[in-house]
């Protein structure tokens, strides 16, 4: 049956406002934004070509492609904005059906509420929400990077964190309800917990109702500079102990500092020539690069950045005895270019021969110094990598994102990969924090969600798509 049937199958006729991807766009639905994807070649990307790309404008219409697909035993893909970097969004199974999701955007804010929010289709992308609330002078105070390329239904997929998620958390935090159309036709109201991070293996999330803030009016910048690691995360416990949380703490490495330009002696910031100049040499030898960064010291930079809101308007970072007060301009520039990855970049870089990825760990700070020595030690001989701390918890975990760069792309990409995932699991982190486990951590997933947690899904997708129709070959192999 060809894509046009099949789609016009659903309900006996196809509607004039939904429609379908034509088959010349269909290449452009067999990979997201996972980096080792972006180095596949043509033959190994035509096996993962979906049969076809479902747009649903409305929600019933998205059911009951789900129904038809279910009666027909044919897989079928939840996708949201495709910016997925660990393959969540690539079809695995011959013959797959993906549904895109960008279409299903109705908005209804409730600000007269107990507790502001915002009922939203799933298909919302991140900057155009941000932007359509803040007219309205209120926000969600959830940045991710990807925030102007990822979607509302994808940051439920993969349990998503922002920039500011010091203070309000991630996702997870600010998540309400959701809205899911299952394989039997109905959409349905629902806790969002079993959604967050299922990776749509089990429905298509249709609908989020999300918290909201009013729009801060003004933020304050601080920050600093340590002689190692080990005092930078002694600073960042008492941070979050006392007056505040701030909205944004990051700690950077000598190498990370220096590529972001948060170094008092400079760095690479910008797109200027230097730039283009250095990560040409970078993918070219990156044992010379890895001989050098000694040179850049052991400092490690602090950013810290505070919203000013009750009840947090005289919040400010602690005193640090030793560390080196840089002023604002490190984090103002820092926020200023928060955003500027891309996966026009990537691509770039992919197609010049080399490969860039960056591995996501969640840890205890006590583990953070081992944790980071043990992860860029095993990379040295694939790759430069270089690291920072973000999205710190009250409980005492943060996320530890290790880069890393370097020539040849294919095999020499994925032994880097399975040398830090193998690393950091080994030194007792989890290997996944908020990027999700897609194809790319799929035979770490034990650890990267732990064993409770997977019997759990493997529960819940039972009861729900016993066939394994919903997004076959995710979360578990």
């Amino acid at each position: 049956m060809s894509a046009a049937s099949r789609y016009d199958a659903i309900g006996g006729r196809r509607p004039a406002r939904d429609g379908l991807v034509p088959e010349d766009g269909l290449k452009a639905y067999a990979r997201d934004s996972w980096p080792q994807a972006l180095g596949w070649s043509a033959e190994r990307l035509a096996t993962h070509i979906p049969a076809a790309v479902l747009l649903p404008e409305r929600e019933e219409i998205m059911a009951a492609a789900l129904s038809w697909a279910a009666e027909r035993g044919v897989a079928v893909v939840p996708r949201g904005a495709g910016s997925g970097v660990l393959g969540a969004a690539v079809p695995v199974r011959e013959g797959s059906v993906v549904l895109d999701a960008s279409r299903l955007r109705g908005f209804e804010l409730r600000a007269d509420a107990p507790e502001p929010v915002v009922r939203v289709g799933a298909g919302w992308s991140g900057g155009e929400l941000e932007r359509r609330l803040g007219s309205l002078g209120w926000s969600l105070m959830h940045f991710p990077q990807s925030l102007e390329d990822s979607s509302v239904g994808g940051w439920i997929a993969t349990d998503a964190w922002g920039q500011l998620s010091t203070r309000y958390g991630g996702v997870r935090a600010q998540i309400r309800g959701v809205r899911v159309a299952g394989l039997d036709g109905l959409i349905r109201a629902e806790d969002a917990g079993p959604h967050l991070g299922a990776e749509g293996t089990l429905g298509a999330v249709v609908e989020a109702t999300l918290r909201v803030r009013p729009a801060p009016a003004s933020r304050r910048y601080y920050s600093r500079e340590f002689p190692a690691l080990e005092p930078a995360l002694d600073w960042a416990r008492e941070a979050m102990a006392r007056g505040g949380p701030p909205s944004v703490l990051r700690l950077y490495g000598p190498v990370d500092a220096f590529f972001n330009g948060l170094k008092r002696s400079g760095g690479l910031s910008g797109a200027g020539p230097w730039r283009s100049r250095v990560e040409t040499l970078l993918l070219k030898r990156t044992d010379w690069l890895n001989a050098l960064t000694p040179l850049l010291g052991h400092a490690w930079i602090a950013v810290a950045i505070y919203e000013d809101e009750e009840p947090y308007r005289d919040a400010a970072p602690p005193r640090a005895p030793g560390a080196v007060d840089l002023g604002e301009s490190p984090a103002r520039r820092w926020w200023q270019r928060r955003y500027h990855l891309s996966k026009q970049r990537l691509e770039r870089t992919f197609a010049a021969g080399g490969f860039v990825d960056t591995a996501d760990f969640r840890a205890p700070l006590s583990l953070m110094p081992r944790l980071d020595a043990a992860v860029r030690a095993a990379l040295r001989p694939h790759a430069l990598a270089f690291s920072h701390l973000s999205h710190f918890e009250a409980g005492g975990d943060a996320c530890l994102s290790v880069t890393f760069a370097g020539l040849g792309g294919g095999e020499r990409h994925a032994r880097a990969w399975a040398a830090a995932l193998e690393a950091g699991a080994a030194a007792g982190a989890r290997v996944n924090h908020h990027h999700g486990i897609g194809l790319g951590k799929l035979a770490w997933a034990g650890n990267a969600w732990g064993e409770a947690r997977l019997a759990a899904w493997r529960a819940e997708k039972h009861a729900r798509d016993p066939f394994g129709l919903l997004n076959p070959g995710k979360i578990c192999p």
